[in-house]
């Protein structure tokens, strides 16, 4: 599996378990990866139409499509 699909995995599995997808920072912790790095999956992820991503002023929310 790469780390895209992990990445969709763990917010997966995180939004069904606690009701909220995780943020970039407990992403990043959960799978041992720079920010950086997630960043620039979660931007692969919305590029693919697999999340969508609205920014509301001081909140960035990011749903499951």
């Amino acid at each position: 599996m790469d780390i895209t699909e992990k990445a969709y995995s763990f917010m997966k599995t995180s939004k069904d378990k606690n009701g909220y997808v995780p943020t970039i920072q407990q992403i990043s912790d959960g799978l041992n990866l720079p920010d950086h790095e997630v960043k620039a999956v979660i931007e692969q992820l919305k590029e693919a139409g697999r999340i969508k991503i609205t920014d509301i002023p001081r909140e960035v929310k990011i749903e499951l499509v």
